[in-house]
């Protein structure tokens, strides 16, 4: 018969190998597609997520803005943080990879004002100012003017218009000498999604923006892979003079991958997160739906509002929903009597157009009003 000594330590390794079994095992690291060169979430890190090229700073160290985003997939806000970019410093690491063919340059930028304009150094002509973003490209700089050596690409911002601004990518056939300019579709400043794509084989460079299809535009046909180092907040080529910076812009789930696609990449980055556009197991799903628009603006024309939980859903002429909170958009107006047509600003009345009231409510035929 066992002693009491004995039937302890059986009980205690019983303990133990209990413990054992409920030990939660760590998660593994995602599986990045082999097309995908380099992840950057900047989510607190500068470090690449998928090999060993860590940005930099040019001085002191790494900043990050905190913002509040929802994401489609999990229906919620979630509080994350974005590289900020600062007055005289920037980013850089010298990649350890190749790509000799198309690409993909992705993410999300938070553009923190209008970039404006200036006159032309010799023409004096209106020129739009231009801000660094990501280049890959080194420089030689002069007096007046910044020179590209090595250069895959420049992204930048630059101005549109005076109350838009636009991404414009420069492209050097040879490394060096610009030989393509080309510009996105115009955007007020905000939180917007911007995706750069290249397909050697057919010369081609698209820029979408905010989910929506860009213009295809002709690009070089040979390959663009330089040695130039990788860098953000850094190289604005051309005059000097033309360049701004945009202080307080900050940046996101940065990818630079070899897979380059016209489906519309862009619409599923942005509205379900940039793991499908990197992840090996998500990087070629496709949806049936995408989903709501990020878009922020200040005045909303709708053909249809309805309600759902605590949220107020409108729809637009151009397909877009739009959603937003009850507590913010879910104003009630009641109109009790006829005088209260007159506190409505409303379109031409005529003949043909008319406000009316009954005790059903305002009746509008063919006018519209401002609340």
């Amino acid at each position: 018969m066992p002693n009491g000594t004995q039937e302890i330590d059986r009980a205690i390794r019983r303990q133990r190998n209990i413990r054992r079994s409920r030990r939660i095992l760590p998660v593994p690291p995602p599986s990045y597609a082999s097309t995908v060169l380099g992840v950057w979430t900047f989510n607190g890190t500068a470090n690449d997520s998928v090999g060993q090229n860590d940005f930099v700073p040019s001085t002191g160290s790494a900043t990050y803005t905190y913002f509040d985003k929802y994401e489609l997939l999990n229906n919620g806000i979630v509080t994350r943080r974005g590289l900020t970019f600062e007055d005289g410093k920037s980013y850089s690491v010298t990649p350890s990879y190749s790509y000799s063919g198309s690409f993909t340059m992705v993410f999300w930028w938070y553009s923190p004002g209008l970039v404006g304009f200036t006159r032309h150094a010799t023409t004096r002509e209106l020129e739009p100012k231009v801000a660094p973003i990501i280049a890959k490209a080194d420089v030689n700089n002069t007096n007046s003017r910044v020179e590209l050596k090595n250069s895959t690409f420049v992204i930048t911002e630059v101005g549109a218009s005076k109350t838009e601004n636009a991404i414009r990518v420069y492209l050097t056939g040879g490394g060096s000498d610009i030989s393509h300019i080309i510009t996105s579709e115009s955007y007020e400043p905000g939180l917007i999604y911007v995706l750069v794509t290249y397909i050697q084989s057919q010369g081609r460079l698209r820029i979408d923006i905010n989910g929506k299809t860009g213009v295809l535009h002709s690009a070089p046909t040979g390959s663009l892979e330089r040695v130039g180092a990788l860098s953000l907040n850094n190289i604005v080529p051309g005059y000097v003079s033309h360049a701004a910076s945009q202080v307080g812009g900050y940046i996101f789930d940065l990818i630079f991958t070899t897979y380059a696609s016209l489906d519309n990449e862009a619409l599923k980055g942005m509205r379900y997160g940039y793991e499908h556009i990197a992840y090996e197991s998500l990087f070629d799903t496709r949806f049936m739906y995408f989903g709501l628009s990020y878009s922020q603006p200040t005045t909303l024309s709708t053909t249809h509002l309805f309600v759902n939980g605590g949220s107020v859903y409108a729809t637009r002429s151009n397909g877009e929903i739009m959603r937003g909170d009850r507590g913010l958009w879910d104003k009630q107006f009641d109109y009790p009597d006829p005088n209260s047509i007159n506190l409505l600003t409303t379109s031409s009345v005529d003949s043909n157009r008319e406000v009316s009231w009954s005790t059903d409510g305002l009746k509008l035929k063919g006018v519209s009003i401002s609340i």
